[in-house]
């Protein structure tokens, strides 16, 4: 079995994939988004002072945010958007911003992309309360001014599924899919609250990068980095860790 973690409608759109590649897998988000009200930098004019260059987005999250601003002003949408990631991009192509950059899924490389081909700003940063990388002083250091602007928080989940629990307390082969540091502690947490004799070695961890593959393995976890921070990556090594876990195995027997 393999346990997406990530917020909705993310954590359901895995489970789909994984599932059109016959991989088992459930849905069992650890933390919830919660938007907040648009701010005003979303709706004022350009004669205002403080224009912006173009727009940093650093997560999904924040990309359907800015897509569902439909009084958003003009000036905003025609900003050109530098994002961390494909999907984002994509979310916000189909809105119809123009993209000038979409990663593949690092908040670093976003940055160095940031200086070496972008404007001086100022920038926009739309983002969630919490975040891995501070892009606004990331990039004071380099001349590059932004302005943050927080549009969502997520708030952690502690929700039974009464399947995930006995499927670690039977012992078999289980992994999660682990994007980010936080998602990793609230699913500790949830171990804790509903799990709380299972062992972090029965448990491996498919982790979006090297720093989260360590962080996993510091807790006890055995973990497996995806070649790069995407979801496809990301979504490739829970199919090849299934496949030897359970199909290759089934087929030895």
């Amino acid at each position: 079995m393999i346990i997406c973690l990530r917020p909705q409608p993310d954590c359901d759109a895995d489970v789909a994939e994984l599932t059109r590649r016959a991989v088992q897998s459930v849905a069992l988000p650890m933390l919830q988004v919660v938007y907040l009200s648009g701010p005003p930098v979303l709706f004022r004019s350009a004669e205002q002072p403080g224009d912006y260059q173009s727009i940093i987005i650093t997560s999904k999250h924040a990309s359907r945010y800015l897509a569902d601003q439909a009084d958003a002003s003009f000036e905003l949408r025609r900003l050109p958007v530098w994002c961390v990631g494909s999907g984002s991009a994509n979310i916000l192509r189909q809105a119809g911003f123009s993209i000038a950059y979409a990663g593949k899924g690092n908040a670093a490389d976003l940055a160095d992309q940031v200086c070496q081909q972008g404007p001086t700003g100022p920038f926009l940063w739309l983002s969630g309360r919490d975040v891995h990388l501070d892009m606004t002083a990331c990039l004071k250091a380099q001349g590059i001014t932004v302005k943050r602007q927080v549009v969502y928080h997520a708030d952690g989940l502690l929700t039974p599924y009464q399947a995930v629990q006995d499927h670690l307390l039977s012992e078999q082969p289980a992994a999660v899919i682990v994007f980010s540091a936080r998602t990793l502690e609230q699913f500790q947490l949830w171990l804790t609250e509903y799990v709380p004799t299972a062992k972090p070695v029965q448990l491996t961890v498919l982790a979006a990068s090297a720093g989260l593959a360590q962080q996993a393995r510091a807790a006890g976890y055995p973990a497996f980095e995806a070649d790069s921070p995407d979801r496809q990556a990301v979504l490739q090594l829970s199919v090849d860790w299934f496949q030897q876990n359970f199909v290759k195995k089934a087929h030895k027997n």
